[in-house]
C-alpha cells in the first residue's frame, strides 16, 4: 500500500511536469509462494500508469543474523544499482514505521543515534535515498489509497509474529495505544527532538575521532581509516564508545547494537597485548586490532592465493590478484620510491613458496633476514601476508611492492618504476 501511494502520488506530480521522469524498482526476494504473483501485479500497475519497471530477483545468504536482515541486505543492493549518477530513490516509509523502528532498535539495545530512527534522506550509492511519507500516519495513506481507489496487495509475512517487527505492529503497538492513544505520534516527536540534540553530540564526536584517526599505508592499508587506541584511550568511556561507532559509519557499517559495542571493548580493545583478537560486527565486516590499531575488515574482499607466475611487467603493468591489483608505472626518482626492474618476465611467488629459512638483504637496510623476520619488521598484517605477491628474477627475489626492493639502484636523479599493490 505505502509504496503504491507514493507511485501514485509521483505520477501526478510527473503529470503535472513538476518532475520529469518516474521509473520504478521490484525486488523479487522468492520468499513468498505469491512472489511470482506480486511481481505481475507491480508490472500490470506500472504499464497502467506507463512506469518502466525494473524486477530483480535476488538470491539471500543468511550468515546467521537473521532472514530479515538477509533481506534486507540483497534488497538494498539492487537500490544502489538502480539509483542512477545525481538521483534520487523513494520509498515510502511513514510515521508507523518510525514507531516500529524506534521500539526495535531500543529493544534490540541501540546507542543514542540508533533511537533517532529512520532518516528521511541519506546518501544511496551514486544518489540519495528520501523518505517523504515518513510523518505521514499509516491511516492517512490509508485513506489517500481508499479515496483513490488504489489496488495494492499486502505482503502475507506481514502477519507472521516470527518477524519482530510484525510482532510490534500488530501486537505490542496496538496494546500501548489502546492505554496511552496516540503514542505512537509522540514516539516521533520524542525521536525528533534527540535527533537535533544528537546532531551537536553528533560533531562534538566527529572532532573528537580526529583526534583518533590514524592512517598506515605503509602496512599496505592504503587510505583505510584506523583507530589510534592510544589517543582514544585519553578519551572518557562514553566518548570512546561513541567514537568507535562514529568510526564504524565513516566506512558506511551499520552502527553495531550496544551488546557488540560492549563486545568489540571487551573481546578486541582490550585483549591481551599479545593477542590477535577477531569479532564479527556483520555479514560482512570483521573487527581486528594490531599494533594498537583498530582495523576493520571487509570478507568481501577477494585476495588470490595464486601459484608461481610469470609476469610481463612490460607487457601487463597492471595484474589484478583478486581485489588487489599489482600496479607498476613510470615515475621520476624525485616522485619517491622507484625501482630499476629487470627488462624481463619476471617471476611472481607468495610466502608459502618461498623457504622459511632463506634470508634476503634489502636495499637500504643491514643484514640478511627471513622474510618472515622482514614482514614483521615492515608491520605487514598478519591476513595479508600469505596474499602478498613477491617479485622475483630467478631466484633472486627482486622486491616486495609497495614495501622494499632488493636492488640497489643508487642515490643519482634516476627514473624507474612505482611499484604497489592496492585495492582495485
Amino acid at each position: 500500500m505505502d509504496s503504491t501511494v507514493l507511485l501514485h502520488l509521483l505520477i501526478c506530480l510527473r503529470d503535472k511536469g513538476d518532475i520529469s521522469d518516474v521509473s520504478a524498482v521490484h525486488v523479487h526476494h522468492g520468499l513468498s509462494c505469491y512472489a511470482d504473483q506480486w511481481a505481475e501485479h507491480c508490472q500490470s500497475i506500472c504499464d497502467r500508469w506507463k512506469v518502466s519497471l525494473t524486477i530483480t530477483r535476488v538470491s539471500l545468504e543468511n550468515q546467521g543474523y537473521g532472514l530479515e536482515q538477509a533481506a534486507r541486505d540483497a534488497r538494498y543492493q539492487v537500490f544502489v544499482n538502480a539509483v542512477k549518477e545525481g538521483g534520487c530513490l523513494l520509498q515510502g516509509h511513514h510515521r508507523d514505521d518510525q514507531a516500529e523502528t524506534v521500539l526495535l532498535r531500543l529493544f534490540r539495545g541501540t546507542g543514542v543515534d540508533g533511537i533517532q530512527g529512520i532518516p528521511g534522506k541519506r546518501p544511496l550509492g551514486n544518489g540519495l535515498l528520501l523518505r517523504p511519507l515518513l510523518n505521514v500516519p499509516r491511516s492517512a495513506i490509508e485513506d489517500y489509497a481508499r479515496s483513490n481507489s488504489l489496488q495494492f496487495i499486502e505482503d502475507d509475512s506481514n502477519t507472521d509474529e516470527r518477524f519482530s517487527r510484525n510482532f510490534l505492529r500488530q501486537r505490542l503497538i496496538p496494546m500501548v495505544e489502546e492505554r496511552w492513544p496516540g503514542v505512537s505520534e509522540r514516539l516521533v516527536e520524542f525521536v525528533r527532538e534527540v535527533g537535533q540534540v544528537n546532531q551537536v553530540v553528533q560533531q562534538h564526536t566527529a572532532d573528537q575521532l580526529e583526534t583518533c584517526i590514524d592512517y598506515r599505508p605503509q602496512w599496505l592499508l592504503d587510505q583505510q581509516p584506523l583507530i589510534n587506541i592510544a589517543a582514544m584511550k585519553l578519551l572518557d568511556i562514553g566518548s570512546q564508545r561513541r567514537v568507535v561507532r562514529e568510526w564504524l559509519k565513516l566506512q558506511e557499517i551499520q552502527p553495531p547494537s550496544r551488546e557488540t559495542l560492549e563486545q568489540i571493548f571487551f573481546e578486541v580493545v582490550e585483549a591481551r597485548v599479545d593477542a590477535e583478537p577477531l569479532l564479527r560486527i556483520s555479514n560482512r565486516f570483521t573487527l581486528t586490532r594490531y599494533q594498537q590499531m583498530l582495523v576493520v575488515l571487509d570478507e568481501e574482499i577477494r585476495l588470490n592465493a595464486f601459484e608461481p607466475m610469470l609476469w610481463d611487467w612490460r607487457k601487463e603493468p597492471v595484474l589484478e590478484l583478486g581485489d588487489r591489483s599489482l600496479i607498476c608505472r613510470s615515475v621520476q626518482e624525485k616522485e619517491g620510491r622507484v625501482i630499476q626492474l629487470p627488462q624481463k618476465t619476471l617471476l611472481l611467488k607468495r610466502r608459502c613458496h618461498i623457504s622459511g629459512d632463506e634470508k634476503f638483504a634489502i636495499a637500504g637496510r643491514q643484514g640478511r633476514k627471513t622474510l618472515k623476520k622482514w614482514l614483521q619488521d615492515y608491520k605487514v598484517p598478519p591476513w595479508l601476508r600469505e596474499y602478498l605477491p613477491f617479485i622475483f628474477d630467478g631466484k633472486q627475489m627482486v622486491a616486495a611492492p609497495g614495501l622494499w626492493s632488493c636492488v640497489d639502484d643508487g642515490s643519482g636523479d634516476v627514473d624507474g618504476i612505482s611499484l604497489s599493490w592496492k585495492s582495485a
